[in-house]
């Protein structure tokens, strides 16, 4: 069925959590654009692997964000390159045909809010302007950090916002960049993208190695993007005295979380870093930060192409999401290619 068919009939296909561990792709409506809304068609979603399947495990501690966030039936997604169909009143920005990246779920039309939007410029293709939501993820980290020229610096998770987390890293001059998993082909990953070493440990594990590596000096920072409770006391451990620890990995329970036994001792800062702080932090609008990406891809500065692992129909979606929770590790970027239906 072709784009203007299914818009015309205002007919969408939705990928949902129903409950959790229920993928299902349900039919519905969408309504015309309202005053500042654009509707627009799908092109390329990226799964997000880290925050949609904790979203699809449904184990969250009371009181958490995700708790009050993630009510079933819950639309998976953030990272959407699409087009825009048609634009409603007070639109100033957009117009029909408009490539444009935002914030939207994994959902074959719909609308956005102008405001939420921005131009992918001609340079970029759209399987790689769907990283845009998730890099500036891992900008809003490092931004945090106020890395220093010549850091030694770790990485614990080595998924996607791992990765580019590496990436920018080694734009930012750091002199060692140590990336620690258990994961092979992650590993692999994290060397090509600008790891100086690499430690096939549990972090548990690591203190000796990284005590070798960085001559007894430990690490200036160490940035933990799993989300996993169990690992934020051996980050702590692994930094020097005064050293800090970027949390980009919210745990769902972090009611089991401990932050080490040397914290105080060693005064080290432990910093969450959180997508939403996007907007005009450290001086960089959202704005700035899309331009910044962009510009960084079309120089080759940021390698997003290399992160993709998979494009698949959505209407795999149900058998997508259950490779991932069988066989997380084997995968990275994966998309959504809504070209297909």
């Amino acid at each position: 069925m072709s784009n203007l068919t299914n818009t015309q009939g205002r007919i969408s296909l939705s990928c949902v959590f129903q409950g959790p561990g229920r993928v299902e792709l349900v039919e519905e409506k969408v309504q015309e654009p309202g005053p500042g809304q654009i509707l627009c068609a799908a092109q390329k979603s990226l799964i997000s692997t880290g925050t949609e399947l904790a979203c699809l495990q449904g184990q969250f501690d009371e009181g958490t964000v995700w708790s009050s966030w993630v009510k079933y039936p819950f639309y998976p997604g953030y990272s959407m390159a699409a087009q825009v169909l048609k634009t409603g009143a007070e639109v100033e920005r957009m117009k029909p045909g408009d490539r444009i990246i935002c914030p939207a779920g994994h959902r074959q039309f719909f609308l956005a809010n102008e405001k939420e939007a921005a131009p992918i410029p001609d340079s970029v293709r759209d399987e790689e302007a769907v990283f845009t939501q998730i890099a500036k993820v891992a900008l809003v980290g490092v931004l945090r950090a106020e890395p220093a020229f010549g850091e030694r610096v770790g990485v614990v998770g080595l998924g996607l916002i791992g990765q580019l987390v590496i990436q920018l890293l080694a734009m930012s001059g750091s002199r060692q960049i140590v990336a620690i998993g258990t994961e092979p082909l992650r590993l692999e990953q994290a060397g090509n993208n600008g790891a100086t070493d690499l430690l096939n440990l549990p972090i548990a594990e690591a203190f000796e190695a990284i005590e070798e590596l960085t001559g007894g000096r430990m690490l200036d920072t160490i940035y933990d993007v799993t989300g996993s409770y169990p690992v934020l006391p051996y980050c702590t451990m692994l930094t020097r005295e005064l050293g800090k620890v970027i949390l980009l990995g919210d745990t769902t329970e972090p009611s089991k979380q401990t932050v080490g036994p040397k914290v105080v001792f060693n005064s080290v800062s432990i910093l969450g870093a959180h997508g939403r702080l996007m907007q005009g932090f450290k001086g960089w609008t959202e704005e700035d930060m899309d331009g910044f990406i962009f510009e960084s891809i079309r120089r080759g500065k940021l390698d997003v192409k290399k992160l993709i692992t998979e494009q698949a129909s959505p209407l795999e979606a149900v058998s997508v999401y259950s490779q991932l929770v069988d066989r997380r590790s084997d995968f990275m970027g994966v998309l959504f290619d809504w070209t297909q239906l």
